[in-house]
């Protein structure tokens, strides 16, 4: 893959999850606890999550540990679970992980740094760039695109577009990585951007539309 200038990345999922969405990362923190909820119904609740994420203005100011906490509350409230030590750990069990792949994902970013531009280009609640700072992955990046903040979120491609235009560059010497086919590869191949689609699960389907597939971060060190 030659003539890349810049890779952008996803963050839920991506950065932060190694392939693993935040749907499945809290199916399996309820799990670890012993939380017997069905996971259709965990899926619904952790949309919830999202939406009343979305809908807080406090959010904005939120770190990484209290998105979660805020996150993890919403949940329980939809669950009609007692929101206490049960939920305390679920909070952890998650931010454990999110923190242990930002460690991973920090030390592939600074590497791939040294050969091209970087930036994030998530669907967040308005804080991502404070969450970034936290975890030392912000001084790595030339850009970050909040959903929240632009006003434009994935699938639409506009906020892909609204990325390359910032960097000054043409859309096929950027690369976009993410772990959702329908919100990340999709939408970034429309705006013409080359794709890597990272897969932590077996048996993921095959799909052609993405230039790359990947099934961790640090495969991206053999680009040139």
């Amino acid at each position: 893959m030659t003539g890349l200038r810049a890779i952008l990345f996803d963050f839920g999922g991506t950065l932060d999850g190694a392939g693993r969405s935040w749907a499945d990362r809290f199916v399996e923190a309820y799990d670890a606890h012993r939380l017997a909820v069905p996971p259709e119904r965990l899926r619904a609740a952790t949309s919830h999550g999202t939406r009343q994420s979305y809908r807080n203005p406090a959010v904005r100011g939120f770190d990484l540990q209290e998105t979660v906490a805020f996150h993890v509350a919403c949940q329980f409230a939809y669950l009609g679970i007692e929101h206490g030590p049960a939920a305390e750990a679920v909070v952890r069990t998650f931010v454990a992980g999110s923190v242990a792949a930002l460690d991973e994902s920090r030390a592939v970013l600074a590497r791939l740094g040294r050969r091209f531009r970087l930036g994030v280009v998530s669907n967040f609640y308005g804080n991502l760039e404070r969450i970034l700072s936290g975890t030392g992955i912000a001084p790595l990046l030339e850009l970050t695109c909040d959903s929240a903040l632009e006003g434009v979120s994935k699938p639409d491609p506009r906020i892909f577009t609204l990325a390359v235009e910032r960097l000054t560059l043409r859309s096929e010497e950027v690369l976009f990585v993410g772990d959702s086919y329908e919100q990340d590869i999709v939408p970034a191949r429309a705006a013409g951007l080359r794709t890597a689609w990272l897969v932590a699960r077996e048996g993921a389907a095959d799909e052609s539309l993405a230039d790359m597939r990947l099934g961790t971060l640090a495969e991206l060190e053999s680009l040139y």
